[in-house]
């Protein structure tokens, strides 16, 4: 270790006995002195006598502010035991003292002490920044992921930005998507080191990435000098010592590689593999994706060809749309209607043989809805191009609909030219959309979150397992020490336990939502369930609001008791935190529970705050909160939602700022109750 004394005397007993012990040990007679010691290199240990601290100490604070972030611990000097010699030294926080006489016992001791501190330091830190490393990487694989949900189906864009963050995340001097093209892999996107290798060509055969197309596996080289497998021509054109390849997949074949490379060998470890495999499963899903999506537009030129063709026989034409359940029409260029079918008619409650040219389309919608159409009609009469829009149309009584209208030209027997649409009611599929965007964005966070507990847990097993160590070392400590004088530290260490006792708990947190529900499914009194989380909710909820309950009698449902105690614990909890406390005659909690059809409704209510639009879209998003930092971990919905789901039933929420919130949970009756004749629960008198 590396001692620095300051003090006037350079040849001080303990230096020089420091010294004879075989320690590295240096002086300096000033404050100044020893400031300028510590710019030279850092300092294990400072010696400082207790009479240099008695007046002012903090002298002392600027020397361990100047030597961080490797803040060197203290050993103090004093001349005698008593409490004003010491008083001193424990003011300043010094890490160990001695007292005269300095015995080469005494200072050796001291110095296995400060050495076994400042070894379990260094351990800590080392274990703090792995941990922050590992964390950092999950926000930046989740953050990842959210921004290739924005990107949509610009392939392109999804390539470039998978690209660099993969570069960025493996610490990688460049990478590169390959796509392969008949005996070639076509570097499509490059960045970084290998951003003017892009649109490079290599044979499959005799390559790294070519190896792992053909294998399907992922490939590493820690040297590509030394790795027969690679094309050591190609690697040193780019630069490359060390890499590795990832295969893209798509219908159950590789149809690319990921690629990250770096000029010094052994630059990649495990993590990045795995990190490296996420980002090539996002970018195969946002390519199928893709794929699909062009299919979907081939199908929809398609099918504005095959109404196209049919106009050459009106009758045939007429007849075919009469009887079929699109609504559909034909407008000249000023846009009046020279012709509507059966259901254009019926949706707009317009009846058989009225002359339809003088009605105006505000006659038949809303102003708004009325103005986009007129807008997409002279968009096609303009253009003389078809195309397919999506708009909002309500019924006459004001129910909302959507629809996909497809607009083209015509021409009828004088050669005018028309403007024809057909559209069809679309909006059950819109709903079921929106479900799929949320599950599948739970789906796929729900695989990051699990491969990313698992790592996390390994060294918070370490930091546990060290904090552990520390706490039963001090309190051998303590008992050689003054009374309270480890206190500060001891504290220290129970705050440091706390933290990672909490982040084990998100891990949990984690492994519940990524998880699928393998409990067993039964028939379950859900009555009974919302009395249990009203009974466990209540130390929340008697502060805020008073519980009013609207109780039907209600079947059985198909689920598991415990994992419905946990979704209406959740929402009465977050009911009462949305109330503030104080007031609880004011406010309200009201739990509706209800039948219709084979589907038992469990409504939640609450007076609270309420949400704006912008948070009640994301309420169901994993780690999305808004709770301070700290008080929440964006979990609780998200997996209410999956169990909910998991068991076939459906969870919506409505909210408005400032008027309160509805949670609404529907669940289907058990099979049981079904076969049986829907019994029902027992009364709530009986369940008390």
């Amino acid at each position: 270790m590396k001692f620095l004394c300051i003090t006037a005397d350079l040849h001080h007993p303990v230096a020089e006995e420091l010294r004879r012990q075989g320690q590295d040990v240096s002086a300096a007679a000033s404050v100044a002195e020893a400031g300028a010691a510590l710019v030279h290199g850092p300092v294990d240990v400072l010696v400082v006598e207790a009479a240099a601290l008695a007046e002012d100490a903090r002298w002392l604070d600027s020397l361990r502010v100047r030597a961080r972030p490797d803040e060197p611990l203290v050993l103090g000097l004093a001349r005698t035991a008593t409490e004003k010699e010491l008083e001193p030294l424990l003011a300043a926080a010094v890490d160990e003292y001695l007292v005269e006489p300095f015995t080469p016992g005494d200072v050796r001791a001291r110095t296995l002490l400060l050495e076994r501190r400042g070894a379990a330091r260094r351990q800590r830190r080392t274990s703090e920044a792995a941990a922050r490393g590992e964390m950092d990487r999950l926000a930046a694989i989740i953050q990842t992921q959210s921004d290739v949900a924005l990107a949509g189906l610009d392939l392109d864009e999804i390539m470039r930005l998978l690209c660099e963050r993969s570069r960025v995340l493996c610490g990688a001097d460049g990478a590169a998507v390959a796509l392969l093209e008949g005996e070639e892999v076509h570097y499509r996107v490059a960045t970084g080191s290998v951003e003017a290798h892009s649109g490079f060509r290599l044979k499959v055969e005799g390559s790294l990435t070519g190896s792992s197309l053909l294998r399907g596996d992922v490939m590493r080289t820690d040297d590509t000098e030394d790795d027969v497998r690679v094309n050591v021509r190609a690697t040193r054109q780019v630069g490359a010592r060390s890499m590795i390849c990832v295969p893209l997949w798509r219908e159950a074949r590789p149809v690319g590689a990921l690629n990250v490379i770096s000029s010094r060998p052994h630059a990649f470890d495990d993590r990045d593999v795995r990190t490296l495999e996420l980002m090539a499963g996002l970018l195969g899903a946002a390519m199928g994706n893709a794929a699909e999506a062009q299919a979907r537009q081939e199908l929809m030129v398609q099918r504005t060809a095959a109404l196209a063709a049919l106009q050459e026989s009106q009758e045939l034409f007429a007849s075919f749309m009469n009887n079929s359940p699109v609504v559909a029409f034909i407008k000249d260029e000023k846009g009046r209607r020279i012709w509507v079918n059966e259901q254009y008619r019926r949706f707009f409650r317009l009846p058989e043989g009225a002359d339809l040219t003088n009605i105006d389309d505000t006659e038949l919608m809303p102003p708004a809805s009325a103005e986009h159409v007129r807008r997409d009609d002279r968009a096609v009469l303009a253009s003389g191009k078809p195309t397919a829009t999506e708009g909002m149309i309500p019924t006459p009584d004001g129910d909302v609909r959507y629809w996909l209208t497809y607009r083209f030209l015509v021409r009828d027997q004088p050669g005018r030219k028309l403007l024809g649409g057909v559209a069809l009611d679309i909006t059950d599929r819109k709903a079921m959309q929106a479900q799929l965007v949320v599950s599948d964005r739970l789906a796929a966070v729900g695989t990051l979150a699990a491969g990313v507990a698992h790592e996390i847990n390994n060294p918070l097993a370490f930091v546990l397992s060290n904090l552990s160590f520390l706490s039963g070392e001090l309190q051998g400590v303590a008992r050689e020490l003054p009374p309270g004088r480890t206190a500060e530290m001891e504290e220290v260490l129970r705050e440091a336990s706390d933290g990672a006792h909490r982040v084990r708990q998100i891990v949990r947190d984690l492994r519940t939502f990524s998880r699928g529900d393998d409990e067993v499914a039964t028939s379950v009194n859900i009555q009974a369930v919302l009395e249990s989380a009203i009974t466990m909710a209540r130390g929340e909820l008697k502060m805020r609001a008073q519980i009013v309950r609207e109780y039907r009698e209600v079947p059985l449902v198909e689920g598991n008791e415990g994992r419905f105690g946990q979704v209406f614990l959740n929402l009465l909890i977050n009911a009462a935190q949305a109330i503030p406390p104080g007031k609880p005659e004011q406010h309200e909690v009201r739990l509706v529970l209800r039948h219709s059809g084979e589907r038992v409704i469990v409504e939640v209510h609450d007076t609270g705050s309420g949400m704006p639009p912008e948070v009640r879209a994301r309420i169901f998003d994993p780690f999305f909160t808004t709770k301070p930092v700290g008080e929440g971990t964006g979990l609780g919905l998200s997996i209410c939602h999956g169990i909910v789901t998991g068991f076939g039933g459906e969870i919506t929420v409505e909210s408005e700022e400032g008027r309160g919130s509805t949670f609404r949970v529907s669940l289907p009756v058990a099979q049981r109750a079904r076969d049986s004749g829907m019994p029902r629960p027992l009364p709530l008198h009986l369940l008390s």
